[in-house]
């Protein structure tokens, strides 16, 4: 058995394997087809497109299947810190979302610049609000950019439902479709790269409609599997109808539907089937009372971090016909495992637990210590625990960056395999320096001691950030908040907020004073930011900050109309009276922009070889210019080798005017523009036909303001580039590669077919699809030759009057239509090897089996090939092409070759067609399907 056989044999059994498995579990996730690594290679075999097998996993989407419901009562955004990567975090008590977020973002570093493109199937219509929320923009662009790495460089999206108050026909769920990706180095042009040509996961949502009869399904809270001190270790959820029905209704419940849990190992629900009766509720039938479903965690002993998985609720079954068939959603449940190495950390202050189980853990903030030590350890103690049973005991030594600033009360903490899991405290205080060197941030971190490798190796470990308040020399009223945010006691740490939105800060003396102080306070711009008129400072707040103290300094920055981008603003503090007279600090606040100058949108595009144009929609974001605001537009500027050189065509005009007290209506949420279109300026583009198979290309234009002594548009940034999607209209372009590495003409049992998988394999670095080799079988079209190929019949690897190019790479210099054209077939798939526009190959020795003449006719090499005389199988009347490509030589006579058809690379885009030993090395051409 030859290489070829014995990997075709391999594949059927484990082929074999997988569904028996299947039988035997009841279904196979994806997770467990992949434990053998072979799924995709099947799909390849069986010819499916690549990006129907899988998409990459090189960019996270936190959420990729969102469910939302009319009468949602929670509005949940990402998380790093909650359990279940969303806030808040899920409970029993939640009847759906109203609102979800989502985001997205690589997961490894990148140079230059990563572009994913982005469409959207609103099969929901105005139902569903659709918005980026990071960076914060009314719409979903046409297309995400990221420029950063892994979550400071997330980009978020927000669905949120609308309650039209209307019995709605079902419609299938809206897909976010995240396109292939593209990767750009420094200067923006197109480069090979981890992400480029893969094909990003889409986002489905669903919405459930709730004035139709219909099954309400609740949230479930995160559980931790059983263990020591372990206090939720299960987690309910619940159901219920909307409306009476006529007839009883019955939901059956599947704890099993998910692979996760197959064999109940991560959880068990019960029970397994809810009944809703008809009849006067409560008396007679149960139909307005919610039911409960308890799931119970198991202990996996396994060490897998958080485990998520979907609990089937299955359609309805009742005779009332408006109650039969209805499909509940389903519910997701969040199983945390407590084996997972790690520490759990609690703040002073309560609230959500943060774990450390991965490098993405933030440093914690929100502590605060004073350099005359009036608060303690009140603002600077948190708790901590190891999330998981260490071999041994487990030191945790405490250090920190704040030199005379502080004491560390508790320098090391010991954990045992007895307590592991028992919270212990860290707890620092201030330290007078006596030194008026201001309010500074300092580090406290801990090294791990253990002869329990992974917690003394492996296990991320994370900081906290306290601020050390400057109390002490001679400051006797001291601005402080806690650490995590800038301080608002220097230009450079302004308290900063968006408009409409609120920052805090407390004064604190150095000690108890006599009476009760007063200090006036002043804002000096009240049109940015305001604050109370005073504070007061007495002997039970001088050393706290509380939220209801009268010390507290609450800032509300102003919600304006204006478009003035960020505008600084000062709190001026008065000496104080009562029992202390003393002149604090300014306070120094910054009042972010929430309008954006302009907005920008458009409806249509143009299509190459017709009059479809793209119209563009631009909107004033502010009110009432004082001076006519004008914006230049032009084509974005292109390199030659870019895929959008020449897609831009005219801008008509080039060139639009907002006039004076050109007031602006509200944005209209639906198009992100001016609701009504007398306050529009609005122009054409139109798109180049460049006379490529390059697909629809999307293209920027720019924008650029004229100068103007508007007080609101002359601070004002030019507005983003706008993308535009110009729709090819030549036929569809394919890719052609030619192996790197050479190969026998015999290529097994499999022939022809085992050169496509050779092709598949073997593909260049940043090229994708699926790929068969341009090879023919034999010379005759004989149908007893095993996987049999002919020119344009029978397993034809090209298609008629499409156009094929070169590709050996991502860049698009050495992979389009534009730039590595080889050949555009005819209505007969066929095309002259003789005349294409340029080589195969750039590698000018190059030849490659194809079985072919160089005018696409079957080949035979009868004047080479022995006669039967000198091969006696009888079974092997067929000898051209290698019999088929699948033997070297005649297999009852080793030193008698057989023989096979190459193409010689002549340059110039010219082939000429030869006679080799099927023992040769020899290349392939492999053609995208």
């Amino acid at each position: 058995m030859n290489f070829y056989q014995y990997i075709r044999s391999l594949l059927l059994v484990l082929f074999l394997s997988l569904f028996l498995f299947q039988n035997c579990s009841g279904q196979v996730s994806a997770g467990d087809t992949f434990l053998f690594g072979l799924s995709e290679q099947f799909d390849k075999l069986f010819g499916k497109e690549a990006a129907t097998i899988s998409c990459s996993t090189d960019v996270v989407i936190t959420a990729k299947k969102i469910d939302l419901v009319e009468d949602g009562n929670v509005s949940a955004s990402f998380s790093t810190t909650e359990d279940s990567g969303i806030t808040p975090s899920p409970t029993e008590n939640d009847w759906g979302y109203s609102s979800f977020e989502t985001c997205i973002y690589p997961n490894s570093p990148f140079s230059g610049s990563l572009e994913i493109p982005v469409s959207l199937s609103a099969t929901y219509g105005t139902r569903i609000n659709s918005e980026q929320s990071i960076p914060a923009l009314p719409a979903i662009p046409a297309k995400l950019t990221f420029t950063g790495n892994g979550v400071t460089a997330k980009q978020c999206l927000r669905f949120t439902a609308v309650n039209d108050n209307d019995r709605n026909v079902v419609v299938d769920p809206m897909t976010v479709d995240l396109g292939k990706m593209v990767q750009k180095d420094g200067d923006g042009k197109v480069t090979s790269g981890t992400y480029s040509g893969k094909d990003a996961c889409d986002i489905s949502i669903s919405l459930e409609d709730d004035e139709a009869p219909g099954v309400r399904v609740s949230n479930i809270r995160v559980m931790e599997e059983p263990g020591p001190l372990a206090n939720t270790t299960y987690g309910t959820f619940k159901v219920k109808l909307r409306s009476a029905p006529s007839a009883n209704v019955t939901i059956p419940i599947n704890d099993v539907y998910d692979a996760v849990n197959l064999g109940n190992r991560e959880g068990t629900a019960n029970p397994k089937t809810l009944t809703f009766t008809t009849g006067t509720c409560p008396a007679t039938g149960n139909w307005c009372a919610e039911q409960t479903v308890r799931v119970d965690s198991v202990d996996d002993l396994e060490l897998d971090g958080l485990k998520s998985y979907t609990i089937e609720l299955g359609k309805t079954t009742s005779t009332d016909s408006e109650y039969n068939g209805i499909k509940p959603r389903n519910v997701v449940v969040y199983n945390l495992d407590q084996s997972v190495p790690g520490f759990s950390v609690l703040k002073f202050s309560g609230g959500s637990t943060i774990n450390s189980a991965s490098a993405n853990i933030p440093t914690i903030t929100g502590f605060a210590t004073d350099e005359n030590n009036q608060f303690g350890d009140k603002y600077a103690n948190f708790q901590i625990r190891l999330r998981s049973k260490p071999t041994n005991n487990v030191t945790l030594n405490f250090t920190s960056n704040c030199g005379n600033k502080c004491t560390i009360q508790t320098p090391s903490l010991v954990f045992t395999p007895s307590d592991w899991n028992t919270y212990q405290t860290f707890r620092a205080i201030g330290k007078t320096d006596s030194a008026n060197s201001g309010n500074q941030d300092y580090t406290v971190s801990f090294t791990v001691s253990s002869s329990d490798s992974t917690y003394s190796t492996t296990v991320y470990k994370p900081s906290v950030t306290i601020r050390s308040c400057d109390n002490d020399g001679t400051h006797l009223i001291q601005p402080c908040n806690y650490s995590g945010s800038p301080d608002g006691t220097t230009t450079n740490t302004r308290l900063s907020s968006a408009e409409g939105g609120s920052t805090q800060i407390w004064l604190i003396t150095q000690s108890s004073p006599a009476s009760t102080v007063t200090v006036g306070l002043t804002s000096s711009d009240t049109t940015e930011g305001t604050v109370p008129a005073s504070v007061t400072i007495d002997s039970s707040n001088y050393h706290g900050m509380e939220t209801g103290a009268t010390n507290r300094i609450g800032l509300t920055h102003v919600d304006d109309s204006l478009v003035d981008l960020t505008q600084n603003w000062t709190v001026a503090t008065a000496t104080s009276t009562g029992g202390l007279a003393y002149d604090p600090i300014d306070i120094y606040a910054a009042t972010t922009d929430d309008e954006k100058a302009f907005y920008i949108t458009h409806t249509g595009s143009p299509k190459e070889g017709t009059a479809n144009v793209a119209t563009v929609h631009v909107c004033l974001g502010g009110n009432n210019p004082t001076q006519p605001v004008v914006l230049n537009i032009s084509c974005k500027t292109y390199t030659s080798t870019e895929a959008a050189y020449n897609e831009c065509d005219t801008i008509s005009p080039s060139q639009i005017t907002f006039p004076i007290n050109s007031e602006v209506e509200p944005i209209n949420a639906s198009d992100s523009g001016c609701a009504v279109s007398a306050k529009k300026q609005s122009f054409t583009v139109s798109g180049k036909d460049d006379l490529f198979a390059d697909g629809n290309q999307p293209f920027d234009i720019r924008f650029t303001m004229a100068a103007n002594t508007d007080t609101n548009y002359s601070v004002a940034t030019n507005p983003s580039d706008h993308s535009i999607t110009n729709e090819d209209d030549e036929p569809v372009g394919k890719k052609i590669f030619t192996t790197s590495n050479s190969y026998k003409g015999e290529m097994g049992s499999d022939g022809v077919f085992g050169a496509d998988l050779t092709c598949n394999n073997n593909k260049p670095s940043g090229v994708s699809g699926t790929y068969k080799a341009l090879i023919i079988s034999n010379s005759v079209g004989d149908t007893s030759i095993a996987n049999h190929r002919v020119p344009n019949g029978i397993n034809w690897v090209l298609s008629p009057n499409y156009y094929y190019y070169r590709c050996i790479g991502s860049g698009y210099n050495v992979c389009s239509d534009e730039y590595t054209r080889l050949f555009v077939t005819d209505g007969s798939a066929s095309f002259n090897p003789t005349s294409m526009s340029r080589d195969f190959s750039t590698t000018a020795s190059d030849e490659f089996w194809t079985g072919m003449k160089s005018d696409l006719t079957p080949a035979t090499q009868t004047a080479l090939n022995p006669d039967a005389t000198a091969c006696n199988d009888a079974s092997l009347v067929y000898r051209q092409n290698c019999h088929g490509f699948n033997y070297e030589t005649c297999t009852t006579n080793a030193a008698t070759y057989f023989y096979g058809e190459i193409w010689v690379r002549n340059g110039n885009g010219s082939v000429s067609n030869a006679s080799r030993r099927c023992d040769l090395f020899k290349k392939l051409i492999c053609v995208e399907q």
